[in-house]
């Protein structure tokens, strides 16, 4: 989490900021970007950047945060719908969209790692459970299990999901966005 000095930067400087790190982090990967090549690239001195961040690691977990968001501003929240066929229709859009994001931006799928953004983000989560909670409601999902459980083993299919399309689109290949909502559909035992 940034320290309050960065919260108080000009929204420009922040978006400046993060949009260098994200793309060294893209570039060079999590593990070896550096943190001194960042913040030189970025314009600022090392005593401002820990002003700003407590680290390397607190600027890849700010630079983490703000593609999650963005990334949950693409897949939209969730609306209640009552129609078996508005309900799929709806997962295959909701899927569309995020593809499209990230095929328009590289560095947040470099850096898209579902397992720790889906984990640690609420807006995911909370996204998974209110798609399970439509489902059950109308009957889509029929699995006799507890509710949290199945909130839980839904979304580790779609990080597995996510992360096997983010691996095609990585390859310049276009992933069947069906075949992880298959896997769903069973899980829940819902009809296609």
């Amino acid at each position: 989490m940034p320290l309050p000095r960065f919260t108080r930067l000009p929204a420009e400087e922040r978006r400046q900021i993060l949009e260098v790190a994200q793309h060294a982090f893209a570039t060079d990967g999590t593990e070896h970007a550096s943190y001194n090549q960042i913040i030189a690239a970025a314009g600022i001195s090392k005593s401002s950047a820990y002003n700003y961040f407590d680290g390397r690691d607190d600027l890849l977990h700010t630079v983490l945060d703000d593609i999650a968001v963005r990334l949950a501003a693409a897949l939209g929240p969730w609306r209640r719908i009552d129609d078996h066929d508005e309900f799929w229709a709806a997962i295959h859009a909701a899927g569309t969209a995020l593809g499209a994001h990230l095929a328009e931006h590289p560095d947040d799928l470099a850096l898209i790692d579902p397992a720790f953004l889906l984990r640690e983000q609420g807006t995911f989560a909370g996204w998974v459970a209110d798609v399970v909670d439509n489902g059950v409601a109308n009957g889509i999902v029929t699995a006799d299990c507890d509710r949290d459980l199945l909130v839980a083993a839904t979304a580790a299919v779609i990080r597995a999901g996510d992360a096997w399309a983010a691996d095609q689109l990585r390859a310049g290949r276009s992933p069947d966005q069906e075949q992880p909502w298959s896997l769903v559909r069973n899980l829940w035992g819902a009809r296609a």
